[in-house]
């Protein structure tokens, strides 16, 4: 399994530092388990997806040259700078690359139970509906009714068509 190298690490750990302190400095711990969550799925994906994430961190690591036009590494950039990369890069046509790491590293970033609670989710849709937990259902308000049609002893009859010419035919 072949798994991120350092140099793609640095540029999901930067791109995730910018992404999620909206409120201040993000939790290293918090840094740490969505790299680790990232890299355990990277190592898992097939053969294109693989080279889909190769190609995203590559274009992200050189997206100052193109937004820019200087030659620096993103990684090298400030956190505003970044900031400003990513948005300009989403709105270019590489915009895809920025949905693809964004996508990827919030998914893995929301697990972290402490990143999940800051959103204000507290887990009560797992346990289902509120008749689930007593209360009736709302189907056993429902009544069913089956209707019986008598069974003819006759075969049904189909209607046969009237002999002679067949409309756009000869």
């Amino acid at each position: 399994m072949k798994t991120l190298n350092s140099r793609q690490l640095a540029v999901a750990h930067a791109m995730a530092a910018t992404l999620f302190e909206a409120d201040g400095p993000v939790p290293r711990e918090r840094l740490d388990f969505a790299i680790e969550e990232l890299r355990a799925y990277v190592a898992r994906v097939g053969f294109q997806t693989r080279l889909a994430f190769d190609a995203a961190f590559f274009v992200m690591q050189v997206a100052p040259l193109f937004v820019f036009g200087k030659l620096r590494r993103f990684t090298s950039l400030s956190t505003l700078a970044r900031r400003r990369c990513i948005e300009r890069l989403e709105q270019s046509r590489l915009g895809l690359v920025v949905v693809l790491l964004k996508t990827m590293l919030s998914m893995v970033y929301f697990e972290h139970p402490d990143a999940l609670a800051g959103t204000g989710y507290d887990a009560e849709g797992l346990i289902g509906p509120a008749w689930a937990q007593g209360s009736t259902s709302p189907l056993s308000k429902l009544k069913l009714q089956v209707i019986e049609t008598p069974v003819s002893d006759e075969p049904e009859q189909l209607p046969v068509p009237a002999a002679g010419r067949v409309a756009g035919g000869v």
